[in-house]
């Protein structure tokens, strides 16, 4: 790797095949003991909806093909734990040591010796045991899967993806069946990562994005030497009213209203995002740099982060990172083997680019935090709560950073079990577990039925949403509205001559905050002033839109190259929160545990009401003439489908991929409205950095 001053990077904004009717619509599955025998849960017949009836059965498997299975084991006296969890932890100084929340509740030595000698006894290989003895890995045949488990095995393809699932729920045979929450390993089935990369294997899906068009234009990469603070991208994404006309084929029409993106006046800067804001303007924009003028900035703190596959590459990113945004040199110790690289270009490449975002940016927030990277070996739900179990054992870890989930419908209530034990085992330990809450509003575009994200639903984490956030030229906050673009065609190239696009092309939904109501989770304590009946999420929101998204450094070939990219997504918000709750947890002097229920009770100021979109007067309009006579456009005839949002921005957008002209929204998150105090696209709203921190000085011990 070059010195960073003579650094020659490859700029570039990877893209998203966002087109609608390309839509990967896959259930994330990929531990569900049996696709075809889901449980009711809030009335709402998972069943009929299951993903295997979409699917091509390929037949059975082979029976003496291996197949690996995770035997989860119960926890000991979970209901005492859950007690204990329920408490009020405002006052709270003191936690289980991780001995002490091991011998009272974890798995006994003795229950892996029961279950692994009645799996050895039924011809499975034993290969390993978890962390507080959480589980019993094994390796056998499918037959004797099939045999052990009441399952009938067959293989499935979906969407391009190839996996195998039984029709049938499996049963714990009896002699163990006392022990175990759950086994994993009989269903492969999940969605892919939310990046630009090839199909291949299934799993939990990375919540990160990047801009893109509705097309998934690919921008050129660019060459430029990196400059002090990764002074690049602009820190302005929006601009004043601007008034465009195009003519061509018949049509002639006209649009004003304000405009998002800088001007694309040269084709070498047309292949560079329209902005993307470094560490230095958030810091300020959140109120973060008081915190580290005051020496609290993470140091002695310990956030971990977990994610499937890693990247090979982190470590150097990481240190040119650091270097080209003028932070310190960071201190992260990786846990387990990285097998992916940004630039692989494999099926989980994506996962590459979610752990580079994840390590950058809870460095960016907490420069003088330690971060540990827990690399689980696939994107199963199996390895990823292994992992998350690894890293609650590791001294001084006080918040674990997680930017993946599935859809709460893929789940069922065994696999909560299992996951669930896990982040009450962190919390006992007084460590905070939070997860991205997914970057499909609703989930109704993906899904046709609305959904929220497991395990961000649980009431065991805090879940984190999405915002867009508007600089000024102060790098303060203009406005701030929920996570959520809809996109509209109005111009094609101009290399066609710009002919309108008539009728313009209401392109609807591309992406936005996950949010909403749980099938499955009753209300917890910490919500009960919201009404209702069941768990609500987000909890917290913080900047995710990729259209006001972050820059990473990123590698981009085996010979060291590296790049400077935009990216967004509830993967950015969660490793921000993370790291911001390390801060809190420094000024505090001791462990909190869980976030959530801290936020729902915090001073005036902490916390950044989002509410509604501002309403803008410079919002587009426009007029189409045809051969069918004049036609008024209003706002609202440019950003359908709009599912109920009583309010938006929207801005005339030249895109720098493919030089095409749209109307972007900023407000509209699929049917997750934003409103006064909490709402379902935003959570609470975003964090007001001192003023958060500061909250937590009343829990110190000074």
């Amino acid at each position: 790797m070059l010195a960073v001053g003579r650094l020659l990077t490859k700029l570039g904004v990877y893209q998203m095949q966002r087109r609608i009717s390309v839509r990967f619509a896959a259930l994330c599955l990929s531990a569900l003991p049996a696709l075809g025998a889901i449980a009711h849960a809030g009335g709402v017949g998972f069943a009929a909806r299951s993903p295997l009836a979409r699917a091509t059965d390929l037949g059975p498997m082979d029976p003496a093909s291996s197949i690996n299975i995770t035997v989860w084991l119960k926890l000991h006296d979970a209901q005492a734990l859950k007690q204990m969890l329920a408490q009020p932890q405002q006052s709270r100084t003191q936690w289980l040591s991780n001995a002490q929340a091991s011998a009272r509740f974890a798995p006994s030595a003795g229950d892996v010796a029961v279950v692994s000698r009645y799996l050895k006894s039924e011809g499975f290989t034993v290969t390993g045991v978890g962390p507080n003895n959480f589980f019993v890995k094994a390796t056998g045949t499918t037959g004797r899967a099939e045999s052990v488990f009441g399952v009938n095995l067959h293989r499935y393809t979906l969407n391009g993806e190839r996996f195998h699932a039984s029709p049938t729920r499996p049963v714990v045979p009896q002699p163990i069946a006392p022990l175990v929450a759950s086994v994993g390993g009989l269903s492969t089935l999940g969605a892919r990562p939310n990046v630009a990369r090839p199909p291949g294997q299934s799993g939990v899906r990375p919540n990160v994005a990047r801009a893109t068009d509705a097309e998934g234009m690919i921008p050129k990469l660019v060459a430029l030497n990196a400059g002090a603070k990764g002074l690049f991208f602009s820190a302005q994404c929006f601009y004043p009213a601007i008034s465009e006309s195009f003519s061509g084929n018949g049509a002639s029409a006209t649009y004003q209203g304000l405009r998002y993106g800088a001007p694309v006046s040269t084709q070498q800067l047309g292949s560079l995002s329209p902005c993307g804001y470094q560490p230095s303007e958030l810091q300020t924009a959140y109120n973060l740099t008081p915190l580290y003028q005051a020496g609290l900035d993470g140091t002695g703190e310990t956030v971990a982060i977990v994610d499937a596959y890693g990247s090979t590459t982190v470590q150097q990113d990481l240190a040119t990172f650091s270097a080209a945004m003028g932070l310190p040199p960071a201190n992260l110790t990786v846990l387990g083997t990285s097998t992916e690289s940004p630039f692989s270009g494999d099926a989980n490449a994506g996962w590459a680019d979610e752990t580079t975002l994840d390590v950058e940016w809870v460095h960016a927030v907490a420069p003088g935090a330690n971060i540990l990277l827990v690399v689980a070996p696939s994107n199963s739900f199996d390895d990823l709560f292994a992992a998350i179990a690894t890293a609650a054992t590791q001294p001084g870890v006080v918040a674990i950073s997680n930017s993946w989930s599935g859809y709460e419908s893929g789940t069922d209530e065994p696999l909560r079990q299992s996951g669930d034990q896990v982040l009450m085992l962190a919390n006992s330990r007084g460590i905070a577990v939070n997860f991205a809450t997914g970057d499909e509003g609703n989930e109704t575009f993906d899904l046709s039925y609305q959904d929220v994200n497991y395990p961000a639903s649980s009431p065991y984490a805090t879940g984190v949403g999405g915002v867009s956030v508007a600089l000024d030229r102060n790098q303060h906050i203009a406005f701030q509205t929920s996570w959520g673009n809809n996109i509209t065609e109005l111009a094609d190239k101009a290399s066609l001559g710009s002919p309108p696009v008539d009728p313009p092309l209401n392109e609807g939904f591309v992406f936005g905050g996950g949010g909403g109501t749980s099938n499955v989770y009753p209300l917890p304590r910490f919500q009960r002033e919201l009404g209702g009946q069941r768990r609500m999420v987000p909890d917290v929101s913080w900047v995710a839109d990729p259209y006001t998204g972050v820059e990473i450094v990123e590698s981009v070939d085996a010979q060291g190259d590296q790049s400077i990219g935009v990216i967004g997504g509830t993967s950015l918000a969660t490793p921000m929160f993370s790291a911001l709750w390390g801060i809190a947890v420094q000024r505090a002097g001791h462990p909190l545990g869980e976030a959530a229920p801290y936020l729902y009770d915090m001073p005036r100021g902490a916390i950044m009401d989002i509410g509604a979109a501002p309403s803008s007067r410079t919002n587009v309009t426009g007029t189409l003439t045809d051969s069918n006579g004049t036609q008024n456009l209003t706002t609202w005839d440019l950003a359908l489908p709009l599912q109920g949002q009583p309010s938006f921005v929207s801005a005339l957008y030249h895109s720098p991929y493919s030089t095409r002209w749209f109307v972007l929204t900023f407000g509209t998150d699929s049917s997750l409205q934003a409103g006064p105090g909490w709402d379902p696209a935003t959570g609470v709203g975003t964090p007001n950095g001192w003023n958060f921190v500061q909250a937590f000085a009343s829990h110190g011990r000074d």
